[in-house]
C-alpha cells in the first residue's frame, strides 16, 4: 500500500497563523500569489510549481484524498513556494487574504452543478465574483476552465456590471487533467477558458473574525443535558451528541454548525476546575471563528442553564 503523501511541508494549518495570513512571512519573500481553487488531484499545481519559481503558489481543496494524492505529486517537484489548505475558497477569501493581494487565479473545471435544483451550489455567484474582484491586485486575472458550455452562460449572467474586462476562449484540451482526460477520451474536443482582468476595484464587505468568548457555571449536570437546533439570521446550528466522562469531570459536546457557505464540525468541551465548570471550544478544533461557532457556545450555555445548571459569572 502507498503512503498518502510523502511530506506534509507544503501543508498549511491556517489555525497558527494571525488572519489575515501575511504570505511574505510564510514563504519569506515577496514574490507574486497566485491561487488554485479545487486543485484536484495535483496535476496542474505541481506542473505551476515546478516551471515557475518566481512565484508563490497556494492550492485550495476541501476532498482529503486529493490532497494527499497532491501532496504527493508535490513532493516531486521544488516545491519551498507552494502551500496548499483544506478549506473553502470563500472561506478563504473572507479571513486569509487582503485586498489586492492576488495576482492570478486558477481554477480547471469546477463543478458545474447542472441540474436546476443544483445551481444554489454553484461557485462564481455575483457576490463571490465580486470577492474575487477584491483580492486581485490591479490587472488581476480570474481563469476558469469549463467543459460546460450552459455553465459558461451562467457565470457571464452573474458577473458585475463592472470590475472585469471579459474574455473567452474555445480552446482545445490543454491542460492534462484527470477529469480534462476523462472528457477527452469520451470525444469532447473543444473547451471553454473564460478569463476575467480586473480593471478596477469594487468595494465588498470586509468580514471579520468573531472574538470567541468561554463561559463558566456554579454547577453542571451531563444528565439532564439537552440542546434543540437553531436556525436564525444565516446562522444554523445542530447538537449531534453528548460524552460525559464521570471520573475525569469532563464532557464532550459535538455540534454542527452551518453559517452561509461555511460548515464546520466543532467540538465543545465543558470541563470542571476548582473553579466551577468551564464552557470553551476543544483544545485542536479546526474552525474559523465565525459568528456561527460564537452562537454554538452560547446555545450550550444556554442549554446547560436551562437543563439546571447553577449560573456563575462569566469571562
Amino acid at each position: 500500500m502507498k503512503p498518502f503523501y510523502v511530506s506534509l511541508k507544503p501543508f498549511l494549518d491556517y489555525r497558527f497563523y494571525a488572519h489575515p495570513i501575511d504570505w511574505k512571512g510564510v514563504f519569506s519573500n515577496a514574490n507574486p500569489l497566485e491561487v488554485e481553487i479545487g486543485f484536484g488531484n495535483g496535476e496542474y499545481l505541481a506542473r505551476l510549481a515546478q516551471d515557475r519559481r518566481d512565484v508563490n503558489f497556494i492550492g485550495f481543496e476541501e476532498y482529503c484524498e486529493r490532497i494527499h494524492k497532491t501532496l504527493r505529486k508535490l513532493s516531486r517537484v521544488h516545491n519551498d513556494h507552494v502551500r496548499v489548505l483544506r478549506m473553502d475558497i470563500r472561506t478563504a477569501f473572507d479571513f486569509l487574504f487582503t485586498p489586492n493581494s492576488i495576482q492570478y487565479i486558477h481554477c480547471l473545471y469546477p463543478p458545474p452543478w447542472p441540474k436546476k435544483s443544483d445551481v444554489k451550489h454553484r461557485l462564481f455567484t455575483t457576490d463571490f465574483l465580486k470577492k474575487v474582484n477584491s483580492r486581485l491586485v490591479d490587472k488581476g486575472v480570474l481563469k476558469i476552465v469549463t467543459d460546460h458550455y450552459p455553465y459558461v452562460l451562467w457565470i457571464q449572467e452573474q458577473m458585475p456590471s463592472e470590475g472585469f474586462d471579459v474574455l473567452l476562449n474555445r480552446i482545445a484540451p490543454s491542460y492534462d487533467t484527470k477529469f480534462e482526460r476523462k472528457w477527452v477520451e469520451g470525444g469532447q474536443k473543444e473547451f471553454f477558458e473564460l478569463l476575467l482582468t480586473k480593471n478596477r476595484t469594487l468595494a465588498v464587505y470586509q468580514k471579520k473574525e468573531e472574538v470567541v468568548r468561554f463561559y463558566t457555571l456554579e454547577h453542571f449536570d451531563p444528565q439532564h443535558f439537552y440542546m434543540g437546533e437553531f436556525s436564525e439570521a444565516g446562522i444554523a446550528v445542530v447538537f449531534k451528541d453528548l460524552l460525559f466522562d464521570p471520573q475525569r469531570k469532563i464532557a464532550l459536546i459535538n455540534v454542527l454548525v452551518n453559517d452561509e457557505h461555511v460548515f464546520q464540525n466543532i467540538r465543545i468541551v465543558i470541563s470542571q476546575n476548582s473553579y466551577g465548570w468551564r464552557i470553551n471550544l476543544a483544545e485542536g478544533t479546526m474552525l474559523m471563528p465565525t459568528a456561527g461557532v460564537a452562537k454554538a457556545l452560547e446555545l450550550v450555555y444556554q442549554s446547560a442553564l436551562a437543563s439546571g445548571a447553577t449560573l456563575k459569572e462569566n469571562i
